[in-house]
């Protein structure tokens, strides 16, 4: 942005300096007039168009610019032909020796910049004076004073808003690169627990199962569900559409019966429901949350326990509940590494966004397993 404000610099002191250009050119070679001014306007404006380039073309053409002045104003000295002006009348180029500077500002070092205005403001103003029809030294220090104040100011200006935004661009880039690796790592961790909760429901359970009973129907059924799944997590397949609310509620239901054949299922879905799109994530998670819950009921609540399971369904929003009246236990007293309580139930649902689960019981009182997800756009 501020090589394309040094452009357009150039384009207005061309504009306001084409006839002090004309008028002065008789003072010099026939080439010096045209080729400085190829050489400082063009390049000052082929600055701007550089900028849309990328950094490498904006700094070399800036460079080109800076050097230009430079050299050009240098050259006038040998192009002069001794021809004076009116003292009370300037060369054109000393108009904006400053700006020259700033396209210094944009390519180099501050320390550099200032070093090629106090070059080009000396050699400005020296040419402009000898060229004078005045004594040389006539009013030079009041006009050197008053060039290198003036051209201080803005190039002053220009590198500490070019300092700040090399700063901020460096803060901005630093910022992205941390929320990426922070993304990145929690897109890991997210990944890694949906792997142990994986393993942990459908690949353990299915051989402690088998372990203990002999080999039905539904354990082979649930084999073949895990392998399933075990393959769509290794090649990513896994990506499912938008569910209706008799599909959610269908999901659900098998989930339960998956888990345990004699489980009492009970759904309801909420009026003006039926053409609600619900996100496949939040089905998921909740599905296979239920299952967890129906299958620790089922090892641990005890031989005589029953279960049921009760889904209500309404726009934007799913509600389960897991009751069994088992022997209970102390939802504190679990260890927290413990798979099948923390990941597989709490921690699958908070990793969806607007669900959370709530594990109520007691010693001999059964168990309550609350599984919820609001849409959070509701």
């Amino acid at each position: 942005m501020f090589a394309r404000f040094v452009a357009i610099g150039y384009l207005c002191y061309f504009a306001l300096l084409v006839p002090e250009i004309l008028e002065v050119s008789a003072l010099v070679a026939w080439w010096w007039t045209p080729t400085a001014a190829v050489l400082m306007f063009g390049s000052g404006v082929a600055l701007g168009f550089a900028s849309f380039r990328g950094t490498v073309w904006m700094q070399r053409t800036a460079t080109v610019n800076a050097l230009a002045y430079v050299v050009m104003v240098a050259l006038w000295f040998v192009a002069w032909n001794g021809t004076q002006i009116p003292q009370d009348q300037s060369l054109w180029f000393t108009a904006f020796p400053g700006l020259a500077s700033l396209a210094a500002a944009v390519a180099w070092r501050p320390r550099r910049a200032f070093v090629h205005m106090i070059l080009v403001v000396l050699l400005a103003q020296c040419a402009n004076h000898l060229a004078r029809d005045a004594p040389f030294g006539y009013f030079l220090a009041p006009d050197l004073a008053f060039a290198f104040v003036f051209c201080t100011v803005f190039l002053a200006a220009a590198v500490v808003g070019l300092g700040t935004g090399r700063t901020l661009d460096e803060t901005i880039a630093a910022t992205q690169a941390t929320a990426a690796a922070a993304a990145a790592a929690e897109a890991r961790n997210a990944e890694r627990a949906r792997f142990d909760a994986l393993v942990h429901d459908r690949v353990m359970s299915t051989l402690l199962a088998v372990s203990r009973n002999t080999p039905r129907e539904s354990l082979v059924e649930q084999a073949e569900r895990a392998v399933a799944e075990l393959d769509e997590l290794r090649r990513g397949t896994d990506r499912e559409s938008a569910l209706d609310a008799a599909a959610v509620v269908v999901r659900l239901r098998s989930a339960a019966t998956e888990a345990d054949e004699d489980v009492v299922f009970t759904g309801r879905v909420a009026p003006g429901s039926g053409d609600v799109a619900f996100p496949p994530e939040p089905a998921r998670a909740t599905a296979a949350a239920l299952a967890e819950a129906v299958r620790n009921s089922v090892r641990h609540a005890g031989k005589d326990a029953s279960r049921t399971v009760e889904v209500d369904v309404a726009p934007r929003w799913i509600s389960v509940q897991v009751v069994d009246d088992g022997r209970g236990f102390e939802p504190e007293a679990v260890d927290p590494h413990r798979l099948g309580l923390e990941v597989s139930i709490r921690g699958r649902m908070r990793r969806v966004s607007g669900g959370r689960a709530v594990v109520q019981s007691a010693p001999g009182a059964g168990t309550r397993v609350l599984l919820y997800w609001r849409d959070p756009a509701a």
